[in-house]
């Protein structure tokens, strides 16, 4: 599977996706539409719930990107509501939470391309994220949980 960085700025680039809203390292929620920052900023995705603002991050990614450079919020809810406030209809986001993940289906529906970005996942969660996650990864790899990450893709 190709990287996740590369995945998102290949959606980017052909439309799958008008924005992907992430949670990164150094400057919590995030949205990105320019493929060539997407690629810029993928080393910083994490599954994290909280962060420390990191200038250096910052800058990689751009302040007009990061939803509150001051703070490093992490709010990828939030960051979907401003997205999709501000025309964007088809999205990508990361999350490190079943529940939020439940949350985020039921408010955006199947124009979400939802990735779990998880530091352990057991059996019970992939139970539980059955359906909602469209990709999974982990510390070890990449996973498709189903085949639904890559028909969302290619719906356009």
């Amino acid at each position: 599977m190709t990287d996740l960085p590369e995945l998102l700025a290949q959606s980017l680039e052909d439309r799958s996706i008008e924005a992907a809203v992430l949670c990164l390292k150094g400057c919590g929620t995030s949205i990105i539409n320019d493929p060539a920052v997407m690629r810029m900023a993928g080393s910083f995705i994490t599954g994290t719930d909280s962060t420390v603002p990191d200038e250096e991050a910052i800058s990689v990614v751009g302040d007009d990107n990061v939803m509150d450079p001051e703070t490093a919020k992490v709010d990828n809810v939030e960051g979907l509501c401003v997205a999709y406030d501000s025309g964007v209809h088809r999205a990508a986001t990361t999350t490190g939470s079943i529940k939020e993940a439940q949350m985020m289906r039921d408010m955006f529906g199947s124009d979400l391309l939802i990735i779990g970005v998880f530091d352990s996942f057991s059996e019970q969660d992939r139970k539980d994220s059955e359906g909602l996650l469209d990709i999974l990864l982990t510390p070890s790899d990449a996973e498709p949980l189903s085949h639904s990450g890559e028909a969302f893709l290619n719906k356009r």
